[in-house]
Order: structure tokens, then sequence, then C-alpha cells
């Protein structure tokens, strides 16, 4: 009888274990949708490094900073070739104006009113 209570007791423990662990994964990420109002380029300086990013505002979300890494960037098609230049000209700027949903990594940076959130992914919504 004692070990009948005991795999009943270790089954439900298991099934609120994995119930838990499903949770943390499901908000491992956060998606937003809106329309790319502006993209400009960024550099992140550190010791000895720098990083070139971009960031995309939404019209749903004006206070968020969505970045993307160069190469994120380019395979998303929101900018068009580079080059070597430091500046982002309008031509540039392929994804102006699309219809989009982003998921983000749910781990945000930056102030409280305006953080940052990574993309993970980026969907064009209006094809």
């Amino acid at each position: 009888m004692a070990t009948r209570n005991g795999k009943i007791v270790l089954g439900l423990t298991l099934v609120l274990l994995m119930a838990g662990v499903g949770a943390v994964f499901a908000q491992a990420t956060k998606t937003f949708t809106g329309k790319i109002t502006e993209i400009a380029k960024g550099t992140e300086l550190d010791v000895n490094k720098k990083d070139i990013f971009y960031v995309v505002r939404l019209d749903e979300h004006p206070n968020i900073q969505f970045r993307l890494s160069l190469e994120d960037a380019k395979r998303f098609e929101v900018i068009g070739p580079t080059g070597a230049t430091a500046v982002l000209s309008p031509k540039m700027s392929t994804g102006l104006g699309w219809k989009v949903k982003l998921t983000c990594d749910a781990n945000k940076t930056g102030p409280l009113k305006s953080p940052i959130y990574k993309v993970i992914s980026l969907e064009r919504l209006d094809t």
C-alpha cells in the first residue's frame, strides 16, 4: 500500500515538474506585431570590440527598441546591401512600412520605459 501511494506521489510530482518546465520554455520568447516605422544603424562598443546592429521600431510599440544583428537584418531583407557606408540611407531601408511579426528573446534589457529586445525571427505579414 505504501509503495502504491509513493508511486502516485512520484507520478504527480513528475507531472507538475514537466508542466513547470514547459511554462519556462514557453516564456523564453515574446512576439510583437506592427508596421516598421524606423530602421536605424547603431554601434555598440566594448573593450576591444565594436558591434554593428540595426534598431527597428514598430508603430504599435513606439517605445521599444528591437535589435537585429547586421547578418539578421540582411537575412530578413529589412535592409538592402550596405557596403562599407556608415550611414543607412532611405534607399537601403527596404523593410520600412512592412507589417511584421517579431519573435524576440523574452529577456529584455535597457530602461523600463524603453526596453530593448533582441530579435530572433522576423515574419513579414503583408506580402
